[in-house]
């Protein structure tokens, strides 16, 4: 082995330990909190009406995916460190005053804060990556390795959340989140290097509304923004109709846990073996787009799977293997894809084209996976909404396939 290829494998491990450790932390937080936050906004303050509760979910979601779209220039001028520190804190911080907030404004307050401060978190983690690494197969490999860490807490984190919210700690819950993002705060500031702006290498600074233009304008940019687009939203339909459907199945709430338990640990074993082999095919000259295409095709499998078995746990327990196997292909290669546009573009502009593209597809998927497949439910005709998410990943490969090599 080349002396190269050795100091590419000790920055690879550097860089994946700097971001990996907050990662883990950071995300364990978001997963204990995420699945119970329903239910604790309901108990928080007397009780909050189930209107309120869907306005605060979708102003914590949408902050968390699209927060960073606003203050991109700020982004640009920071240090990653600095930024990725901050945002962690203000995460921290939003929950620390979460339960003593007044009334439905400071509730909605708190949760756009913590959002944020995750949103801006996130994209500098993946921004330091693209800086720190210059080819797709080095980067990919970070990016799994993120992957992993967030379904690792994705397995811990609902077990935890769940015994909290069980024993009526509301506020202590809510304390544990905020100081495990607090700890992720400490350890970014203690691991990234100090030295790095985002700014420092581009040529300009990068756009803000106007990215919105470049995703449907330029004909690379568009292409991976509507597969990526699809892909999450075929994504999303996991925590809403796959979890709706398994609720349909069984009234056991054991065996509800265990699809999620199991695509959790799935995409954790899965990862491993397919980075290194993802790795070594993009060092060959294969392209990321390709990978997108075909997490997407598998997807379109895993709902035909659950077309095709009906009413059953068995059936539905097959379309969930799939689906993690299609989670664990097209995760880490959507942040692979995106940071492969860099060049004259600087690394805070990309990855916002990246936020556009999954805010779009998986705010989208929840929507449809709620809405549409009970009202298919309803008439009995569960089997079409499946048919049709099927039939959408299908004509996303076959019209995209053939023109895999002139993207990325």
């Amino acid at each position: 082995m080349s002396e190269a290829a050795l100091e590419d494998r000790g920055v690879i491990r550097r860089v994946s330990a700097q971001i990996v450790t907050q990662h883990l932390l950071a995300q364990l937080g978001c997963y204990t909190i995420l699945p119970v936050l329903p239910v604790l906004l309901g108990r928080l303050g007397g009780g909050l009406s189930a209107w309120f509760i869907g306005v605060a979910l979708f102003a914590f979601n949408a902050a968390i995916r699209g927060a960073s779209l606003f203050c991109g220039g700020m982004l640009h001028r920071s240090r990653v460190r600095d930024s990725m520190t901050a945002g962690l804190l203000v995460a921290a911080a939003g929950f620390v005053a979460l339960p003593v907030a007044p009334g439905t404004a400071g509730v909605l307050v708190c949760l756009l804060v913590a959002g944020i401060g995750i949103s801006v978190n996130g994209l500098m983690a993946r921004v330091y990556v693209v800086m720190r690494l210059s080819t797709s197969g080095a980067r990919n490999t970070v990016f799994s390795a993120i992957q992993t860490a967030a379904n690792v807490a994705a397995a811990l984190g609902p077990l935890i959340g769940n015994l909290l919210l069980g024993g009526q700690y509301l506020t202590p819950l809510l304390l544990l989140v905020a100081g495990l993002y607090a700890v992720a705060a400490v350890v970014a500031f203690a691991t990234v290097p100090a030295d790095l702006r985002p700014g420092d290498d581009a040529v300009r600074p990068p756009l803000r509304m106007g990215i919105l233009k470049v995703v449907m304008t330029d004909p690379v940019v568009r292409r991976i923004s509507l597969v990526v687009a699809a892909g999450l939203f075929l994504y999303g339909q996991f925590f809403s109709a796959v979890a709706l459907k398994f609720t349909q199945l069984t009234e056991s709430s054991a065996v509800r846990a265990a699809a999620f338990v199991t695509n959790a640990v799935l995409v954790v074993v899965l990862l491993i073996p397919f980075s290194a082999y993802a790795r070594r095919r993009l060092a060959a000259g294969v392209r990321p787009f390709g990978f997108l295409l075909a997490g997407v095709g598998l997807f379109a499998v895993s709902f035909a799977v659950m077309a095709a078995t009906g009413e059953t746990l068995v059936g539905a327990f097959a379309a969930v293997v799939l689906f993690s196997i299609a989670e664990a292909v097209i995760s880490p290669m959507i942040s692979t894809v995106f940071g492969d546009l860099t060049g004259d573009r600087p690394a805070v502009e990309v990855f916002n084209m990246r936020q556009v593209a999954t805010t779009a597809g998986e705010s989208l998927g929840g929507f449809a996976g709620g809405a549409l497949f009970l009202t298919a439910s309803a008439h009995n005709v569960g089997y079409v909404y499946w048919i049709g998410l099927a039939a959408l990943g299908a004509l996303v490969v076959s019209t995209q396939w053939r023109r895999r090599k002139n993207v990325s």
